[in-house]
């Protein structure tokens, strides 16, 4: 459960050959080519390129560089990763893996508003004082917006299994309520004035793209 594993394709169109594994307690990195050991490299020399030589004489070169910025926000690291200077086609994830990201980017979005909750200022149970942008936004920002969309996703996530035929509908169910997290974290920027909203409508923001892709695989299924 600790270990993980990625795939890539060493060109367009092809079956994923390539794959790196690697684990939260293993002190080194192993890269596989069709399921037989390449290499490894060393945990602590991953910021440092590596190359190895394939047996059709090509050159495969690894190097972990920082991830993404999102609003200032930089999230996990990721491989940057050549063959003989041309860069791979990219990560290859497959339908269950994004359908399990998406179930996990829920359930974390529902902890996250629950511990939100527990640590706002006010426990107040209430309805927004109007329907307003301005006291709609700080209502969703409150202790029972916090509360309510915690449930709502919570609940989301604890049908999909029970109602595999209604996937689709729950994702889009969920993204509609992050994606309105996202943009009243947007709008708390200006209304609440809370220096952690940019960070949060970060979160939501990658959360609300792995659910899309979980959706997409749902149409093609």
């Amino acid at each position: 459960m600790l270990d993980q594993r990625e795939f890539y394709a060493l060109s367009d169109g092809e079956p994923p050959r390539l794959s790196i594994s690697w684990g939260f307690f293993r002190p080194d990195v192993i890269v596989y080519l069709d399921e037989q050991e390449l290499g490894r490299i060393p945990r602590r020399k991953l910021r440092e390129p590596h190359e190895f030589q394939l047996k059709d004489g090509s050159c495969l070169r690894i190097q972990q560089v920082f991830g993404l910025r999102i609003l200032g926000v930089g999230f996990e690291p990721y491989f940057r990763i050549s063959r003989d200077g041309e860069a791979l086609p990219g990560l290859v994830s497959t339908p269950a893996q994004r359908l399990n990201a998406a179930k996990g980017w829920i359930w974390a979005i529902a902890l996250l508003k629950l511990m939100q909750a527990i640590f706002a200022p006010s426990k107040t149970v209430a309805l927004p004082l109007s329907w307003g942008l301005r006291d709609f936004v700080e209502w969703y920002q409150s202790f029972s917006g916090y509360i309510a969309i915690a449930i709502l996703l919570f609940v989301i996530h604890a049908l999909l299994k029970p109602f595999p035929q209604h996937t689709k509908t729950l994702f889009t169910l969920a993204l509609t309520l992050i994606l309105i997290n996202f943009l009243t974290e947007l709008l708390c920027v200006f209304f609440c004035q809370t220096s952690h909203s940019g960070y949060l409508a970060a979160i939501e923001g990658l959360a609300s793209l792995s659910i899309y892709q979980a959706i997409n695989v749902t149409d093609r299924q």
